[in-house]
């Protein structure tokens, strides 16, 4: 049985550069969290993108472990000539939440059309898919899979 999941995400910073900053907090039926690893897989809409050079130098560096997973991506193309693309991440262990989970994602905004008018662009970032495995002991091995 799955007790609530509660998931939110953070858009921090301002400008073309920031940083999606995921956490996911379980409820009580999951007894031992310590032995569960949780991948997120992000979908990144048109409008933005990942630098998967960026990606690398951060997993080199222990500050996230997150991998590209759609091929002939190309980070200078404007929104109306991209495609949407998917990220996987391990989210680590809260230190300060025993029953959380947190991952940390830098997003760039990618140009749109001119258009005549001042305003503004809303891009929708919608909820990722959890994928949670835990190692239960030598028999016991469980997985959860939590889609949007």
């Amino acid at each position: 049985t799955c007790s609530e999941i509660i998931l939110r995400q953070e858009v921090l910073k301002d400008g073309f550069h920031r940083d999606l900053l995921i956490k996911v907090k379980f409820g009580e039926s999951i007894e031992d969290l310590q032995t569960c690893r949780l991948l997120i897989k992000q979908y990144i809409p048109t409008g933005l993108f990942v630098d998967p050079y960026e990606l690398a130098s951060l997993r080199e560096r222990n500050i996230t472990e997150a991998v590209m997973v759609s091929e002939n991506f190309n980070i200078e193309a404007p929104n109306y000539l991209s495609k949407e693309s998917e990220v996987l991440i391990y989210a680590r262990q809260d230190s300060q939440c025993i029953d959380c989970f947190q991952a940390f994602l830098p997003v760039h905004y990618r140009y749109h059309r001119p258009h005549s008018k001042d305003g503004e662009t809303f891009i929708v970032l919608n909820n990722p898919d959890l994928l949670m495995y835990c190692d239960q002991g030598k028999d016991c091995k469980s997985f959860w899979r939590v889609e949007n």
